[in-house]
Formats: C-alpha cells, structure tokens, sequence
C-alpha cells in the first residue's frame, strides 16, 4: 500500500468532503478484506480468491488516496483569485523540514514497494510467495504502512487552510483524521501478523523477534 495522500486540492472532490473519513476508511476495510489471502487462496481454490484481490485491493489503495485529498477539498472553500491550492512550503523552516520528512517517507513507500513487489504490494499474495525480510522489512515489519502514516502526519503540518482558503475552512479534523488513520494501520497490521504467523510458522515468529512491527527501534 502506497496512498497519494499529500494536501492536493482537487475541486471535483469538494462534493465527498463530508464523506472523506469513510472513504479512507472503507479503503482500509478494503486492504482488510485481502490479508488471509494465504489460507482463503487454499481453501477456496487458489485464483479465485486471487481475482477478488485483484479486484479489491487496488480499491482500498484508491479509496485512501482519494479519501485523504477529499479532506483537503472542502464544500466551503472560498474560490477566489489569488488564493493558492496545495502544499507548497512558503520557506520557513518548519515547512522545509516537514516537506523533507514527507520525501523520506515517499522514498521509504517506494523502497518497500520494490523489495516486495508491485503485485504482493497491490494485487494479491500467492501462498508459495516467500516472506521477505530483507531492505526496509529489516527496519520494520511494515515500512509500507509507517510511510503512509509518515506522509500523512507531516502532510497536515504542511497544509494551511488559512493561507490557501482565506480562513473560510475549520481544518481541526485533520489531526483526528490523523490519528484514527495510524490506529487502523496499526489494527491492521496486528490482523495481517495474525494471517503471517500461521502461514509462515516458526520462521515469522522470529523475524518478529529480530523486527519492531511500525515504528524502528
């Protein structure tokens, strides 16, 4: 999973505004429903399960993006010349920071995407599939997912509604948003674990020894 959930303003998703906590939200539920890809795939016969993947997996991924940029596209916004839209930093430090821990967790989402590939990252996992534990999943059991938080935490630090809306907008939901995003990665992770430890056995439960599951030691 690799969200675009970077502060893009998008006037066409104004009218979801309201509905953006549930959109994310459904795209996590979304990225749920594919985690027991190991024993569904057995039980159910392989590629059918596979193709429900195929088909829902990328959903979650979209619903997240599109949830996330619905929240910085609100009905209200005050659409007038000379107000900007998007996140570029105006040079203070605290943005220039922000706006660089926002690449580094780009390029740790793109990293992890690479070492595990583009098809167990976004498609479907097959049962014969390897568990790797190699690059970035040395760092963390699932840099994807703390990418993701990581763009999204410093993303909201970037964004003023105040400069791009005129302070037409109350911007206070998106620390909550925030902070409900990272719990359900995290209940996430702890359901997908569930699914790796019984595939992978005695070999998983040491690599969750040796590795913190979000956030590096």
């Amino acid at each position: 999973m690799l969200p675009p959930i970077f502060p893009i303003y998008i006037p066409w998703l104004a009218q979801f505004h309201p509905y953006a906590t549930l959109m994310w939200f459904g795209g996590v539920v979304c990225l749920w429903l594919t985690r027991y890809t190991h024993q569904l795939a057995r039980r159910f016969g392989g590629w059918g399960y596979y193709a429900f993947s195929i088909l829902i997996r990328p959903a979650g991924v979209l619903l997240i993006g599109l949830g996330w940029m619905a929240l910085y596209a609100p009905q209200n916004a005050v659409d007038a010349p000379g107000y900007r839209y998007g996140w570029l930093p105006r040079g203070e430090p605290v943005e220039v920071l922000g706006l660089i821990a926002i690449l580094l967790f780009f390029a740790l989402g793109i990293w992890s995407v690479i070492v595990l590939g583009t098809r167990k990252s976004f498609l479907f996992r097959h049962y014969e599939d390897r568990l790797v534990t190699h690059g970035p999943y040395s760092l963390v059991r699932h840099p994807q997912f703390l990418s993701a938080i990581g763009i999204s935490l410093f993303s909201i630090t970037l964004y003023d509604p105040y400069q791009f809306f005129g302070g037409s907008v109350n911007y206070e939901s998106l620390p909550l948003n925030c902070l409900l995003f990272a719990c359900s990665l995290w209940v996430l992770s702890i359901i997908e674990e569930r699914e790796l430890r019984q595939h992978f056995g005695e070999e998983y439960i040491e690599y969750a020894k040796r590795v913190p599951r979000l956030f590096p030691n």
